[in-house]
């Protein structure tokens, strides 16, 4: 099975890794991509918002804690940092690897936060051509 997991080192990512391991491992052939989207920062200047420069290997150590969890378990994943739309980037990397699941770590976001920012899980369930998995 082709899985792709969006870990973003909290809790919730690192329970979504222990499902698909849980779950998927004993399937026969098992490949997994590790994806961390870091948001777009943005700044408010004198010429409207603009994008702020960016180095994408900041957050190397929360794939390296990824993969060391997924190496704990007999899996070797495929690593992945990137900078943009957290929900945009997901659809899009999954389409392009051609997985057949989607696996996130739910939030717990309340209502207002929800509203206010948004779903990143919700967003990708919409969008996505393959399953979605939400992991509590």
């Amino acid at each position: 099975m082709n899985i792709l997991i969006g870990y973003d080192g909290t809790t919730s990512a690192d329970q979504a890794v222990e499902y698909v391991w849980r779950t998927f491992s004993a399937n026969g052939q098992l490949r997994v991509h590790i994806l961390y989207v870091e948001s777009i920062p943005y700044v408010n200047g004198e010429f409207g918002v603009l994008p702020v420069p960016y180095d994408v290997t900041r957050n190397n150590d929360l794939l390296k804690k990824a993969e060391k969890l997924c190496k704990e378990h007999g899996i070797t994943p495929s690593l992945q940092n990137v900078v943009g739309i957290p929900a945009e980037v997901i659809v899009d990397v999954a389409n392009k690897r051609k997985v057949e699941l989607i696996v996130l770590g739910a939030h717990n976001k309340g209502v207002l936060e929800r509203l206010l920012l948004g779903s990143v899980s919700e967003a990708v369930a919409r969008r996505a051509e393959c399953s979605v998995l939400i992991v509590r």
